[in-house]
């Protein structure tokens, strides 16, 4: 992969927001709870490539936002594509800046490309960080039988049992213990929750913040429960990152 294409794919994955602007104004701030000053423009985002899934893309185009610089040298006028990173969220979007590429076809194809490969890098560096991925079923659910506090922000897991099909990383018996967040709220609101019978294909890491026996594992982020016709894909993924 050429360097620039990889300096690209790193600033993509390290932003929030990635977007095509144009400079209206200098030393200025169009957030209230941001006050105007050196290092600081605000810019009208042409073209939205990446945003905040509270935001989303299709809102943050047209919309002007206020930007922290991170090098000088922009004027009004200016165009240039962003790489940024949520700074306040009041009235208006602020943003701190990371890098920054002149507006060029070669340079929006770079980013349209990385952000195409951002699911795939993002399950990459779950199958990494992953103990065991196997292909299965979920045989049954029933209450957790580790206990994990009575908080708001308790996950209040309930455990699925998993009848293992294929052992794609790691070794196992025929089934696995898999504790899954009911708690609909932060931190666990985009965790999956399991079901009867649903077959997927289960990146697990071991369930270590609250100590439980290591046969108990977890599944939290989306990436994490897969599509069965994934597998073909995600063994091909393993076998690149053994080799």
């Amino acid at each position: 992969m050429p360097a620039d294409t990889e300096a690209v794919d790193r600033l993509v994955q390290a932003s929030s927001y990635v977007f095509k602007a144009t400079i209206r104004q200098i030393n200025a701030s169009n957030e209230p709870t941001v006050r105007a000053a050196p290092g600081l423009v605000v810019a009208r985002v042409d073209e939205a490539f990446r945003a905040s899934p509270s935001v989303g893309a299709g809102a943050l185009r047209g919309r002007e936002v206020t930007i922290r610089l991170a090098a000088e040298g922009l004027d009004v006028g200016d165009e240039l594509i962003l790489f940024a990173t949520e700074w306040v969220y009041g009235i208006n979007i602020a943003l701190r800046e990371i890098g920054r590429r002149r507006v060029t076809p070669q340079a929006e194809r770079a980013v349209v490309d990385a952000v195409e490969r951002l699911p795939i890098r993002h399950l990459e560096s779950r199958l990494d960080g992953a103990v065991r991925v196997v292909a299965g079923e979920v045989k049954e659910i029933k209450p957790s039988p580790v206990p994990d506090g009575f908080s708001l922000r308790s996950p209040n897991y309930h455990l699925a049992v998993v009848r293992v099909e294929a052992h794609l990383k790691g070794r196992g018996g025929g089934s696995v213990n898999v504790l899954f967040p009911t708690n609909l709220a932060p931190p666990w609101s985009r965790a999956p929750r399991l079901k009867p019978h649903q077959k997927a294909v289960f990146i697990l890491r071991h369930e270590t913040a609250l100590k439980a026996p290591t046969q108990f594992f977890t599944a939290l982020d989306p990436a994490d429960v897969q599509q069965r016709e994934m597998a073909t894909k995600i063994k091909a993924l393993l076998r690149e990152e053994r080799a």
